[in-house]
């Protein structure tokens, strides 16, 4: 992939995110100790209108929220919008970081066990 395509598909990403109804659906599901159905996630958002809900929530599908067979949850790299929005100083992302890996988990996003990266997101929509 070229510069200019990495750069448009970092911008498009980033442009999902600039908007305060989806900000408030990973936050939402970030809350949630297991996927949540639709009506569920829209009601807990606090958006009545149906479509306009599924406008905000498509947009965040594939990059930031996975779709389960449960519903819908937070994916890597909605987490790491969540993390960073929280406002963490560098030693809490840096805990954070170490007790995503510990116990033998193998990073999310890399694969390497132990990895320890905080900033370390894949923005394509895998």
């Amino acid at each position: 992939m070229s510069s200019d395509n990495r750069t448009a598909v970092a911008a498009d990403a980033l442009t999902a995110l600039a908007n305060e109804h989806r900000i408030e659906i990973l936050r939402v599901l970030a809350d949630a100790d297991e996927p949540l159905a639709f009506s569920d996630l829209r009601k807990s958002v606090g958006m009545y209108d149906t479509g306009r809900f599924n406008y905000h929530l498509t947009e965040l599908c594939g990059r930031f929220v996975r779709t389960t067979d449960s519903g819908y949850e937070l994916g890597h790299a909605g987490e790491r919008v969540v993390l960073a929005a929280a406002g963490l100083d560098s030693d809490g992302a840096k805990a954070l970081a170490e007790q995503a890996t510990t116990d033998g988990n193998k990073c999310p996003v890399c694969g390497e066990e132990d990895c320890g990266r905080m900033i370390h997101v894949h923005l394509s929509g895998i």
